[in-house]
């Protein structure tokens, strides 16, 4: 699995940023033992005016060059990785679940 990339989606919006940067956090060490580099929405380089539109068309584009995605427990909860894991099983991308 040598430099295979794995996004990771989860609920990140309604939570305090400590909650929601410690789930992330463990999950990218949960991504990492399965052998995969983790790609973090929280680590993107996000170059716009911040609106939740620009953070999805980013993170869209960052989930579209990776492996898998690691679907977090919470992601049903939120709207945007909704979308995320929807799009991957679209375009027949593997969803791993922690």
């Amino acid at each position: 699995m040598e430099n295979k990339k794995c996004y990771i989606a989860g609920k990140i919006g309604e939570l305090a940023p400590a909650e929601f940067t410690a789930k992330f956090e463990s999950a990218e060490a949960e991504v990492k033992l399965l052998g995969y580099i983790p790609i973090s929405p929280l680590k993107l380089p996000h170059n716009h005016n911040k609106s939740w539109n620009e953070y999805m068309k980013e993170d869209l584009i960052a989930l579209l060059q990776c492996d898998c995605v690691y679907a977090m427990r919470n992601w049903r909860l939120s709207p945007g990785a909704c979308i995320e894991i929807e799009l991957a099983v679209r375009v027949g991308i593997n969803i791993i679940h922690q």
